[in-house]
């Protein structure tokens, strides 16, 4: 059994070849000194005005400032019944669809605020609180405050209000506002507010059950490709069940244990693009996974029924056919080709040369061609670890993390944290790649390449919470069961990410990794996460006919495009394609590599191919031809 969540991969500062810098773009009214997620919900917290909505699910928040009567901290809740389609609602499949964003049902004022004061006390994957002082405008600041505390699936929107006297307000106005009676011998009293909408809210005086943090748990059991991770609230107050209610999304109740499932409240509230959540009365809500993909390592590999791979299986032809590829591509500058002003394309090129690599070794089995381009790969690599890159790598102490030292304009946003998995990714599977065929490389040069990919991978993966420089898991999100690629920029929809294929693949590096290393629980992590993705993704991001979690209007796109927090969108932020809608359905697909077939599996790959690409295949004029032609080998 391997234990996950605790042991950092590293507590030592990052190597000293990374200049220290502060970020330009500091968090704002944060009192943290800890390492800061930039990717998850509540990191619109910390940008701009502070104004921007955050999802901890099923409700979203935001912080008011919207005239004398809205200081404070706002909530809303959308159902189904509400959402946007376009741009033409009756143009089935829509293009996008979003839910009608800050409808004010409730906010939470005190008397007599006029300018409040917004401080992040506490940050973590999960969760976050909010202190907020008030003032009349121009006035002493308040001695009391407001506690909001938002943790991911909470149950109820909890103000706590100290020294202050609460005022509520509602932009859609309040109908009824009715006691309902007394709890707790008398400590507590609830309500029901009738909202216009016809919403019932239930409103208590004394605070019940309610999460201030959530932290992560889990084990994985490797001889039996099983796992479970856990979500285990630290509730306060109180409650006559004695525990919280948590709401899950539907991925997560796949998988719930049956422990959980009965301790299901029958509470349903819809989430606003990933279907219907349920409520639990819990204080931990705990998943197991079955069929974690260990048998999934370097290889080719596919769910396709009968499939088996066996490297002696290749063909003399097949083998000419690569062996011809594979010469002209070693002849290559493979350092100059590598050596690029992007970590994105910079690694997505030393990938391709450390896959040459490992077929030439273990596929074609020609050590002479192995020896052409194994060293030119090497260097290559190390000069990425020696940071000699076109644009080096800086540590910034503001947020914690690793960036490029480019604006934040250049490499898709790289120095503010976009798409860090992405980009990253490319790099620590090349170098998996690498040491595979020769694991004493990464120990030559003081351990320089193997400081290097455990750095990165501390940015983008960093199992622990207790690691001084690199937040928790970054990217990849444990409620909403993928990454999200959006860094430090304000969105009014929330964080999003692009390619579902780009995002999986980077956790598959892990798994090689692993691997090579000879790390089990980093291996077990990426297993775990990969297992969880093969459900979120096909709920959230591909969509199969028989999809339950998209609505019917939107779901015969076959992929989200771009998945927002608030919005789904049927497109990319390069473009659409040159004869169809090929850009959108390739960016879910590269790289391809032996996960891919776990991932997206047969079924779904026949229907997007028969609804979407075969009638547009023979007419798209560039690269993207290749990927969409593999394909009808996956089903």
């Amino acid at each position: 059994m391997v234990k996950l969540f605790g042991e950092p991969l590293s507590c030592e500062a990052p190597p000293h070849i990374y200049p220290r810098l502060h970020h330009q773009q500091p968090p704002v009214g944060c009192t943290i000194d800890n390492p800061i997620q930039t990717n998850n919900t509540f990191n619109n917290l910390l940008l701009a005005d502070q104004t921007f909505p955050v999802w901890p699910l099923p409700y979203s928040l935001w912080v008011a400032r919207d005239g004398d009567a809205d200081f404070g901290v706002a909530l809303n809740h959308t159902s189904n019944n509400q959402l946007v389609f376009g741009p033409d609602p009756a143009n089935v499949p829509v293009q996008f669809y979003f839910n009608p964003p800050r409808i004010k049902s409730f906010a939470f004022s005190a008397r007599g605020w006029s300018d409040i004061d917004v401080k992040v006390v506490q940050s973590s994957k999960l969760a976050s609180t909010v202190h907020i002082t008030g003032r009349a405008r121009g006035q002493n600041w308040h001695q009391g405050r407001l506690i909001m505390p938002m943790a991911y699936g909470m149950g109820f929107v909890t103000g706590v209000y100290e020294e202050e006297w609460p005022v509520m307000h509602s932009a859609v106005g309040v109908q009824e506002f009715r006691k309902v009676g007394y709890v707790n011998n008398g400590q507590t009293a609830n309500a029901l507010s009738n909202w216009q909408r016809g919403i019932l809210w239930y409103t208590t005086c004394a605070v019940e059950d309610y999460p201030m943090d959530a932290f992560l748990s889990g084990e994985v059991h490797r001889e039996t490709h099983t796992g479970t991770y856990s979500l285990d609230y630290q509730m306060q107050g109180s409650s006559e069940s004695g525990s919280g209610l948590v709401f899950a999304l539907p991925h997560m109740q796949a998988d719930l244990s049956p422990e959980t499932r009965a301790k299901d409240s029958g509470l349903v509230m819809d989430s606003p693009t990933k279907g219907p959540m349920r409520g639990y009365v819990t204080d931990v809500l705990v998943m197991e996974l079955y069929h974690l993909p260990f048998e999934i390592g370097f290889e080719p590999w596919s769910s396709v029924e009968g499939y088996g791979y066996n490297g002696d299986n290749y063909t003399d032809r097949v083998k000419a056919l690569i062996a011809s590829a594979a010469v002209d591509e070693s002849r290559q500058d493979v350092p100059g080709m590598c050596d690029l002003d992007s970590m994105y394309f910079g690694g997505k090129m030393l990938n391709k040369f450390a896959y040459i690599a490992y077929v030439t070794h273990f596929i074609l089995r020609d050590s002479g061609l192995t020896h052409e381009v194994l060293p030119k790969i090497k260097r290559a690599i190390e000069k990425y670890a020696q940071n000699c890159q076109k644009k080096p790598l800086v540590y910034e102490d503001s947020w914690k993390g690793l960036i490029s030292s480019g604006k934040p304009e250049e490499d898709f946003g790289n120095s503010n944290y976009n798409d860090h998995h992405f980009h990253y990714g490319y790099h620590v599977h090349a170098i998996a790649l690498v040491a595979s065929i020769d694991p004493r490389w990464l120990e030559e040069n003081d351990c320089l390449v193997k400081k290097y990919v455990v750095t990165l991978v501390r940015d983008y993966a960093n199992p622990s919470a207790s690691d001084p420089y690199f937040p928790q898991f970054r990217n990849f999100d444990w409620f909403h069961g993928h990454s999200f690629a959006h860094g430090i920029f304000p969105s009014g929809d929330g964080k999003n990410e692009e390619s579902s294929s780009e995002d999986y693949h980077s956790i598959y590096a892990l798994r090689l990794l692993g691997k090579v290393l000879g790390d089990e629980e980093m291996e077990s992590h990426a297993c775990l996460m990969l297992a969880i993705m093969k459900t979120s993704l096909n709920k959230y991001m591909l969509y199969s006919n028989d999809n339950q979690e998209q609505p019917p209007q939107f779901k015969g796109n076959k992929v989200s495009g771009i998945l927002f927090e608030n919005k789904i969108d049927y497109a990319t932020f390069f473009g659409r394609g040159t004869v169809g809608n090929e850009y959108i359905h390739g960016i879910h697909m590269i790289p391809l590599t032996p996960i891919s077939s776990f991932i997206r599996g047969p079924n779904y790959v026949r229907e997007e191919w028969e609804e979407k690409l075969a009638g547009i295949v023979d007419r798209i004029p560039d690269g993207w031809a290749g990927i969409v032609t593999a394909q009808p080998g996956a089903f």
